[in-house]
């Protein structure tokens, strides 16, 4: 039943999380004052960096039947595309351009829709900081300009920041404007033509998008990228498979609670279901419902062995693009416009002109020599909010209102999406959804979870 201690919820990020958060909270309520605030620093509402694009190279990495943003309504996302363009089947892959609009539409249909007694704000604006009542009853958010906002709850739905600087022997080049740090920054690539020679840090799906990008008006000048272990991005199959239910029962039986342990039951199910005719596909898919649990089964000290040897595999087998974009990719290697070396970049010494860069290849060898007119930040977005310069971050780390997870894999929250501060304790106040929760549940960055934890803490704050 609802009660009155929910009556304010302000949101911060208007991203996907924060948006259907919002949506899922004025569809929720049935009678009970509701003030949802959803605050925003671009002013671009229900886009955020994932579908703030307006790039046509840039479409989902998940085909359209998986991307509706109601959790309890699979095709809506479909339906919609269908209206501006018939020929879209749930398997099509489309712009995020597309589904950010779509977001926003939804939107406006949930506060066109909602109780009489609910409403929606939409406020512009960068949160600087949040303070929690004494009481924990409630907490004000003030705004950069000075402004502040009552709330009951306040829900931080944030999720990406900036990429981290890879290391190197001389750092300082990383105050040259010659170097890119965040791709995404309205404007970053503005001033790489396309008759200079970059490089990219990083060789997977930033990097795919950054490259289609630079070449999207005919690129002459080559592209290099670098990553350490060699690793390049996979694409979704066209025509999807699925793994038996007994197959996922039996590959998790033999998982036991390590990562060796399941390293060894993915690899002996891969072979065992290709060799029946599947692929590994199929093996990675069927695990991805009980990911969060299989996460959680595993003590810190397996997690850190995960993280340090098998993340770099998983996240390229498990974190797939389309094949249309795949196949863009793909061809400016083999024209030999993009080149990817398997190492570490040791130096990057800037001139009037130029970039030198030096590569250690991995496994030894001569270094390699490159000239660039600009290095391009790609390794993706950064989960340490240790290293994270954002105001708000800033503030609330340092009054303990939030606590980064000992893995740096994003915030310590609980099982009810209350934040947990640097005392231990669930913050009565604050909630988080957002990839953040990666900490938490590992698989938590797509569209299909994400969904599941906006309907669901949307109802835990209606309800109380």
């Amino acid at each position: 039943m609802p009660i009155s201690s929910c009556r304010n919820i302000v949101i911060v990020g208007a991203g996907f999380s924060g948006a259907v958060t919002a949506i899922n909270l004025l569809r929720a309520n049935r009678g009970a004052s509701l003030r949802v605030v959803l605050v925003n620093r671009s002013g671009r509402t229900a886009r955020g960096i994932a579908y703030g694009t307006s790039s046509p190279e840039h479409v989902l990495n998940v085909p359209a039947g998986n991307m509706s943003a109601l959790a309890d309504d699979a095709d809506d996302f479909v339906r919609y595309c269908r209206w501006a363009n018939p020929d879209i089947t749930p398997a099509s892959f489309v712009s995020r351009r597309l589904y950010g609009s779509y977001l926003e539409a939804l939107l406006d249909a949930a506060e066109h829709g909602a109780h009489a007694s609910a409403s929606l704000e939409r406020v512009v604006g960068e949160v600087r900081s949040v303070q929690v009542d004494a009481t924990g009853s409630g907490a004000v958010v003030t705004l950069g300009d000075g402004a502040q906002l009552q709330a009951d709850k306040v829900v931080l739905a944030f999720g990406h920041f900036e990429p981290r600087d890879p290391v190197m022997h001389e750092m300082a080049f990383y105050r040259s404007p010659r170097y890119v740090r965040d791709p995404w920054a309205a404007g970053a690539l503005d001033g790489v033509g396309p008759d200079k020679p970059v490089l990219l840090l990083g060789s997977g799906l930033t990097a795919v998008d950054v490259a289609l990008s630079l070449s999207r008006k005919g690129r002459g000048a080559p592209m290099w990228s670098v990553s350490r272990r060699g690793l390049m991005p996979q694409p979704h199959r066209v025509h999807a498979g699925a793994m038996a239910a007994d197959a996922t029962v039996h590959l998790l039986s033999r998982m036991g609670a390590s990562v060796r342990g399941y390293a060894r039951a993915v690899r002996q199910a891969v072979r065992s279901h290709t060799a029946a005719g599947g692929g590994w596909r199929d093996v990675i898919g069927a695990l991805r419902a009980h990911t969060p649990s299989l996460w959680h089964q595993l003590p810190e000290a397996e997690r850190r062995r995960f993280i340090r040897r098998l993340q770099p595999y998983w996240d390229v087998l498990r974190h797939r693009c389309a094949p249309e974009a795949f196949e863009r990719f793909q061809a400016l290697r083999s024209a030999g416009v993009l080149r990817h070396v398997s190492g570490r970049v040791r130096v990057c010494d800037e001139s009037d002109s130029h970039v030198d860069v030096v590569i250690e290849p991995r496994g030894g060898g001569q270094p390699l020599h490159v000239q660039v007119a600009s290095v391009i930040n790609c390794t993706g977005p950064n989960t340490d909010l240790r290293t994270v310069r954002d105001p708000l971050i800033r503030q609330l780390l340092d009054q303990g209102s939030i606590c980064p997870d000992p893995l740096a894999l994003g915030l310590r929250v609980d099982g009810q999406y209350a934040i947990v501060g640097a005392d231990g304790r669930p913050s009565p106040v604050l909630r988080y959804i957002g990839p953040l929760l990666r900490a938490r549940d590992w698989e938590a960055t797509a569209v299909p979870e994400l969904r599941m934890h906006a309907r669901t803490l949307a109802r835990r704050l209606v309800e109380g």
